[in-house]
């Protein structure tokens, strides 16, 4: 999980500087990439799902 941090703070670095002057605001990063990691996978399950339509129509 730590390394997930890492990497997304490498990628975001307004948390960065958030967390160097508010370090009680690390739960908050932490919703932030939970929400972001749920919403990755729902997209890409949705791309799955088209894909598989397409593939089907094809047939």
């Amino acid at each position: 999980m730590k390394e997930d941090v890492l990497d997304y703070i490498r990628k975001h670095p307004v948390w960065y500087v958030t967390l160097c002057h508010y370090p009680e605001k690390y739960d908050d990063l932490l919703d932030e990439i939970h929400q972001k990691k749920q919403s990755t996978v729902l997209e890409k399950l949705e791309r799955i799902s088209i894909l598989m339509s397409m593939l089907e129509m094809l047939q």
